[in-house]
Order: structure tokens, then C-alpha cells, then sequence
């Protein structure tokens, strides 16, 4: 009874983290490419990650508004991307935000970290 009670809450939470997220993948890590139509991650988890760009593709550093040209190989990103067959499609790419799991430090725009601030 104990496992159908436990199994019966990680799918509740699993379903609630779903919806918390509207369907979106998270790409976090440093980027290592740029191009017009795709920015490669090498993600936290050390693989590499290539995100689809498209003219809807929104992008922020700190957030304030910037353009692709701004992104460049070694910023920190946290990108928001939709599934598309099996491509992930970027809808907002974060320059420089806060990674959470990274132990709470905030990343800055120049590759490095900051300790955070108490």
C-alpha cells in the first residue's frame, strides 16, 4: 500500500512539474556555437544541445532585451524550448540569469560567477 501511495504522488508531482513548465524543455550551460538558425549548449549535464532559432525566438540578458548577435560562445544561457518532431525550437533564450541547481550562484554575462549575495 505504501508503494501504490508513493507511486500514486511522484506521478501527481511529475504531472504538476509538467504543467509548472507549459510543456517547455529547459536547456541550461554555456553556449558553444552561434549560427542565424541554431545556438549549441553544452548543457550542465555535459552534453551538447543544439536549440532551433526561429523570428519568434525572444532573448534577454539580465533582463533587457538583446539580439542574437549579442550571444556569443561561453555565455551562460537558460533556454525555454518547445518540441517540434524532434527538434527543440527555442521560444526565449536568457543570457546571464540565475541557474537554479548551480547552488544558488547567479551567473554574470562574462562566463564567470558571483557569489550570492547574503
Amino acid at each position: 500500500m505504501k508503494r501504490l501511495f508513493t507511486l500514486v504522488m511522484t506521478l501527481g508531482l511529475l504531472t504538476t512539474i509538467a504543467y509548472a513548465h507549459n510543456g517547455m524543455e529547459h536547456v541550461m550551460g554555456t553556449v558553444t556555437s552561434v549560427t542565424d538558425t541554431a545556438i549549441t549548449v553544452n548543457t550542465t549535464n555535459g552534453k551538447s544541445q543544439a536549440v532551433v532559432l526561429t523570428s519568434d525566438t525572444k532573448y534577454t540578458k539580465m533582463d533587457k532585451a538583446i539580439t542574437l548577435k549579442d550571444i556569443k560562445a561561453g555565455d551562460h544561457v537558460v533556454i525555454h524550448a518547445k518540441k517540434k518532431d524532434s527538434q527543440l525550437v527555442a521560444v526565449t533564450i536568457k543570457v546571464g540569469m540565475e541557474m537554479k541547481g548551480m547552488g544558488g550562484m547567479k551567473m554574470n554575462g562574462s562566463g564567470g560567477q558571483k557569489a550570492p549575495q547574503k
